[in-house]
């Protein structure tokens, strides 16, 4: 066992391939996916109307009317959050005081925003001079109260997905090699020395497995050093939830190299199940925004599994609440490692 690991550690180090899959390519697509998609042609923005009212109604056209935001719905226990992940820049919350609007009065309208928010003052601006301009029997200028939460950084949301999915379809590095050792005899030889071959998947599991937790420490560190937000108590969870996703990558990658005998056809064969699968599971596409028939087909995907786990974390929860989806991941990975050393005995009796 310890010569097949050490073996397999050697061969990956010295591809050609290695260095740009395991070291080059996460922190790329971490810096560039996160960075550009960081930048909308619209912003989206919360708008709470709890009151109805003439200076409610006022407010909500004012907000829909300004071409820089996106107005959307959401409930008062969900903005914190929501600004934390970015998914909303800001929420303005129209508080209803159970009275009849009366304009001498004193409306209650909270700006909810991060501490780094401009375009949260901006607005600010924009909705005082406009109150102010409607209740002009006022003795003092209306003024929006504000609410700040924590400053948040690029969010890790922006590339997560990419890469789960470049960390997935490096899985044809392990299958290109079995494949390779399938062709010229050498599992024949692995076999005539009683080896077993449930031993030797393991080893050659184990060495990629030891590549995948660097690929996992690059991403992580990058991460780190360029301050993105992790939107979640303890960021270490997601190394572990990515380990999870690591020993998946290595059970799928048996599986290819069962069932494949040309290491070209590894990748063809893997993006032709990745990407699709990766789209409808949330990874590559906004998982909330598909019909819900196609939602119900991408929780089916070890990827959706993957993904649900991290939002449990983002959402305040621990590594407790997200056993259920890396558990699932587990047992998948365990059945895909059976599946592939059957296969490879049935091809070498």
């Amino acid at each position: 066992m310890n010569n097949i690991f050490k073996n397999t550690w050697m061969i990956f180090v010295r591809n050609k391939e290695y260095i740009s899959t395991i070291v080059v390519a996460p922190v790329i697509m971490l810096l560039v996916f996160s960075f550009i998609l960081s930048y909308q042609s619209k912003v989206n923005i919360a708008v709470i109307n709890q009151d109805h009212s003439e200076i409610g109604s006022m407010v909500e056209h004012t907000l829909d009317n300004t071409d820089l935001f996106h107005t959307i719905d959401m409930d008062l226990d969900e903005v914190n959050q929501s600004i934390i992940h970015n998914k909303i820049e800001f929420a303005v919350v129209i508080k209803s005081d159970g009275e009849s609007i009366d304009l001498t009065k004193e409306k209650p309208i909270e700006i909810i925003k991060a501490k780094d928010s401009k375009l949260a003052d901006y607005m600010e601006t924009i909705l005082n001079n406009n109150i102010n301009a409607k209740c002009n029997n006022r003795v003092h200028d209306f003024e929006i109260r504000k609410n700040e939460v924590p400053k948040k950084g690029v969010p890790i949301n922006n590339a997560l997905g990419m890469v789960i999915f470049k960390m997935i379809g490096s899985c044809s590095l392990l299958a290109g090699l079995i494949i390779a050792e399938k062709r010229n005899g050498i599992l024949n030889r692995i076999y005539m020395s009683k080896t077993k071959m449930s031993a030797y998947l393991f080893g050659r599991g184990s060495a990629f497995f030891m590549n995948l937790v660097l690929f996992i420490f690059v991403y992580f560190i990058t991460s780190k050093i360029f301050k993105f937000d992790f939107a979640m108590k303890n960021p270490f969870n997601l190394i572990v939830v990515f380990s999870v996703l690591a020993i998946f990558t290595i059970a799928f990658g048996l599986v290819l190299s069962a069932f494949t005998n040309d290491e070209n056809h590894v990748w063809n064969f893997s993006i032709l199940v990745l990407l699709p699968s990766s789209i409808l599971s949330g990874a590559l596409f906004p998982y909330n925004a598909m019909p819900k028939t196609m939602q119900k087909i991408g929780a089916i995907f070890p990827q959706r599994w993957i993904i649900s786990a991290i939002e449990t974390l983002q959402k305040g929860g621990s590594l407790v609440d997200t056993i259920v989806p890396l558990a699932s991941v587990l047992v998948l990975s365990i059945l895909l490692f059976i599946i592939a050393v059957n296969k490879i005995n049935s091809l070498i009796l």
